[in-house]
């Protein structure tokens, strides 16, 4: 492949590392260096190098411009009523999470910004682009991790401007109007295609699968649907992509037929790009899809004034595009998974296939093994490493759902549109249904075999750059064949495998406590080697649900130290319980107690205990109970209503006894 097909390229890549640069923390002094570089390579004759000097100085700025202001102080902790637009609404019975554009606080205009709204409750139902109206206090979105290497869940929030959180009741919440606008209009149209699909001929099953892949919506699928596409790789199928704006562009071309014949081209080209985007508004404008109706326009608007087109060049206007837009799309696992599975099918996915072009048939069908197998090289390491799971029997399960899905997500459109125009399609709903059960069976068979998913999968940083610098002379070697591209490759990989093998190894030794900021109860968290001790004052019919929670938030945790078992114990209420862990000793005081009560357990070791922590549900004299006890430091759980909190915080501090909250900052 040759640069000089790809100009855009060079300046791409320097665009992006700009674009990290800033957001790693490099101070704005560095721009002087790609501006001094510049200058120099343009003296020199080297327009190549001064263009990616430029791409790092136009990324950083842009970054820089781009980047969300903090929560302001007027509005930070401060209760308040507020109004905004819900730019995208999640549902997790039955729960809502609402990002919501706020652009007035207690009537006044104020400056817009992004809050992540959790409502406790399925009602009031809120859709996309509606306007809604909440009382509530309004805090910083920041992470605050109970443990090392805790799993932050709203970085990806935090990367797309998201700068506050707060939780709504459902009787402060109401829906005031639909956000007028064209856009707005295009947005909610996603509602009434999930509708048109629930009336389709076809099984529940199908309808689930037809409304994640079509409209973009997971709402409706099951928790066993989703996990068996993660246990076979076909978990893209479901986040829209190339694939699935192709079927688009696909049954649109077929419509536009009659066009064609009257060899109006250019307005055949007008009407799918058109079409092709209002698709890509009305299921969000995802990086995946943007990224793949960018390259379809360029396509076409290629061949409609024929001109030569270069699909790695299309890419590039497709990454610079979303990037100036919004610049921290460069953080999103969806652009990065979708950018780096086509970039590595364009560059890999021929190269690789063993087959001649000649024998036309064969060199087709291996073409979707490799393309597989190409789009798993840029993605499958990333997956890993985010979700630390590896899904084994990828290669058969992709070349079934390729094969597939095409006529099952085409059949789908074609009974929306006999639908839209009064027909039902029951015959071709039962053919649907048919082609369904195949994949649907064939997926289910695959993902019930042994050791069909490589679970706790734990890679490192070095790891994971390891593997993706070995791919630059992997293909440098696949295009010039050259032995000295082979011999970097073998290094890199041996480099890869050393980091995987011992820079990263896990440690199991020692012993750890926490304590994690919980509202709602206390937990103390003891790792012991292999083994996950968690003491809890939350009911025991809570406990699953707990441990559920625990193995989600800490599962990099766990895996990084070798834990295996979560072991939850109730902690006792009918007496202060005393707790022994990585040479510390702990004492739960969550029942009402006098200074000189026979419930409270002795020292009988006579040492002093080191902490005691002060749970919901406590009443007495926190003063003469520490003494008493002979504690060394007291903690205020973050359970513990503010009123009560901070009358013992305010006695012990006059008493001279250490005491730390809870509410705060965790134990570690």
């Amino acid at each position: 492949m040759k640069l000089s097909l790809v100009p855009l390229l060079p300046f791409t890549v320097a665009f992006v590392a700009g674009l990290l640069m800033q957001g790693s923390g490099v101070g704005c002094c560095f721009l002087i260096l790609p501006v001094v570089a510049a200058f120099l390579f343009w003296l020199l004759k080297r327009p190549y190098a001064a263009l990616m000097c430029c791409g790092v100085m136009v990324g950083f700025a842009l970054s820089f411009a781009r980047s969300a202001s903090p929560l302001s102080e007027k509005i930070e902790g401060r209760h308040g009523r507020y109004s905004g637009v819900a730019l995208e609404v999640k549902s997790y019975e039955p729960t809502q999470i609402l990002i919501t554009e706020v652009d007035s606080c207690d009537g006044i205009p104020c400056k817009k910004f992004l809050v992540k709204v959790t409502v406790p409750s399925s009602l009031p139902d809120i859709d996309e682009r509606d306007r809604v109206n909440f009382s509530a206090v309004i805090n910083s979105l920041v992470f605050n991790p109970d443990l090392p290497d805790e799993i932050d869940y709203d970085a990806p929030l935090r990367q797309a401007g998201v700068v506050g959180s707060a939780f709504v009741p459902p009787d402060s919440l109401t829906f005031v109007c639909r956000e007028p606008g064209l856009v707005n209009d295009i947005r909610r149209l996603r509602g009434d295609v999930t509708l048109a699909i629930v009336k389709l001929p076809v099984c529940d099953r199908l309808k689930e699968f037809l409304n994640a892949t079509i409209v973009g919506d997971r709402s409706m699928l099951t928790v066993e649907m989703r996990e068996m596409f993660s246990a076979t790789g076909l978990s893209h199928i479901l986040a829209l992509s190339g694939l699935h704006v192709g079927i688009i562009a696909g049954i649109v071309a077929m419509m536009l037929i009659p066009i064609r014949i009257v060899r109006w081209r250019k307005v055949e080209t007008v009407v799918l790009i058109c079409v092709l985007w209002l698709f890509a508004i009305m299921t969000g404008l995802t990086p995946s899809v943007v990224r793949a109706v960018i390259m379809a326009t360029v396509f076409a608007v290629a061949n409609m004034i024929q001109r030569v087109h270069s699909p790695l060049n299309s890419l590039c206007i497709a990454a610079l595009l979303i990037l100036i837009f919004s610049p921290f799309q460069i953080y999103s696992l969806g652009f990065q998974l979708s950018f780096g599975a086509v970039a590595f099918i364009l560059v890999f996915a021929e190269k690789l296939n063993p087959l001649s072009e000649h024998r036309q048939l064969l060199h087709k069908l291996m073409s979707y093994v490799t393309a597989t197998l190409a789009a798993m090289l840029g993605t499958a390491i990333v997956c890993a490493y985010n979700f630390n799971m590896f899904p084994v029997y990828f290669i058969p399960a992709n070349f079934v759902g390729t094969l597939l899905l095409p006529f099952i997500l085409g059949g789908g459109v074609l009974l929306l549109i006999i639908g839209f125009i009064g027909g039902e399609g029951v015959i071709l709903g039962k053919c649907l249904d048919w082609l369904f059960s195949i994949f649907d069976g064939f997926t289910s068979w695959l993902s019930g075999l042994p050791g069909a998913v490589a679970d706790d999968v734990f890679i490192g940083p070095m790891t994971l750059a390891g593997w993706f610098l070995s791919m630059i002379p992997l293909a440098l070697w696949l295009y010039r064949k050259r032995i000295v591209y082979g011999i970097a490759f073998v290094c890199c990989i041996a480099f890869t495998v050393v980091t995987a093998v011992f820079a990263d190894n896990r440690n199991v030794v020692g012993a750890e406590v926490y304590i994690p900021c919980f509202k709602d109860h206390t937990s103390l968290i003891a790792r012991n080697g292999r083994q996950l001790y968690v003491y809890t004052t939350a009911p025991e019919r809570n406990h699953s649900v707990l441990a559920d929670e625990y193995d989600r938030r800490y599962r990099k945790y766990m895996l990084k130290r070798g834990v295996d078992s979560i072991v939850i114990q109730p902690i006792a209420k009918k007496a202060p319980m005393a707790i022994k862990s990585a040479g510390q000793k702990f004492v739960f005081l969550n029942v009402a107690l006098k200074a000189d009560s026979s419930r409270m357990s002795s020292n009988d070791d006579d040492t002093m205990i080191d902490y005691a922590v002060v749970c919901s549900g406590f009443k007495g004299d926190i003063v003469s109970i520490a003494k008493r006890l002979n504690v060394d430091t007291v903690l205020l759980s973050a359970d513990l209503n503010k009123r009560l909190h901070d009358k013992f915080y305010r006695n012990l501090n006059d008493a001279g006894i250490a005491v730390k909250s809870l509410k705060i900052g965790n134990l570690d």
